[in-house]
């Protein structure tokens, strides 16, 4: 009885077969992930008023076109890893294509002030992101803080009305912390006790379209 030729081809080719399909499946996994940014820790540089102090972004280096910017403000000690991981927002940075800054607090606690060290750590951000990781839009910068990051990123937002397009602020607050600029930067107050995916979801879904100065 003669043999069957194809099983003669597979006892012969059946390595080189399973190898090409291991290479095929590593290679797909590549592409697709190919447009994931990872976070990274980084410090301001020395020519910066806030030199030394960190952040961590997360945003594919020089991205073809400017992407709008979102930075993020835990509460106070809270660990950035922990949030990160809470709140999805790094996934949904990823799936959505927009730079993200997670901002960090000296000793684990806002300085809430317009005019503060705090305030120009995130100015500096905004222009250290801009000028040595990638281009950012800027008329879509975004700003969102849960607790005293949240009374933060509406206090130097307030205050800068020109260079942020819109606010998220997470919390469970009595009262809502003010200020109130929402005439001047769109304003969305999610009244959370804790920040995860949806609550990322709904925040993007209200900034997305937040463009400064239309």
């Amino acid at each position: 009885m003669a043999a069957n030729p194809l099983t003669t081809w597979w006892g012969k080719n059946r390595k080189t077969v399973i190898i090409a399909g291991v290479v095929i499946i590593v290679l797909y996994g590549c592409l697709k992930s190919g447009g994931a940014a990872d976070t990274q820790e980084r410090e301001i540089p020395n020519r910066y008023a806030s030199e030394g102090r960190v952040l961590q972004v997360h945003a594919q280096r020089n991205a073809k076109d400017p992407l709008p910017l979102v930075i993020v403000l835990p509460d106070n000690n809270t660990k950035t890893k922990t949030f990160e991981t809470d709140s999805e927002v790094s996934d949904l940075a990823n799936q959505k294509d927009f730079a993200l800054v997670y901002a960090e607090p000296v000793g684990g606690e806002w300085r809430v002030d317009p005019a503060g060290a705090d305030a120009q750590y995130l100015k500096d951000i905004i222009t250290y992101v801009s000028n040595d990781w990638t281009a950012i839009d800027p008329a879509r910068i975004y700003i969102w803080g849960l607790g005293e990051g949240a009374r933060q990123a509406l206090a130097v937002a307030c205050a800068n009305p020109g260079q942020f397009a819109a606010i998220g602020v997470v919390g469970q607050f009595a009262p809502d912390p003010g200020p109130d600029c929402g005439a001047q930067v769109p304003t969305a107050r999610e009244r959370e006790a804790s920040w995860d995916e949806e609550v990322s979801k709904r925040l993007w879904s209200f900034s997305e379209n937040k463009i400064r100065g239309s």
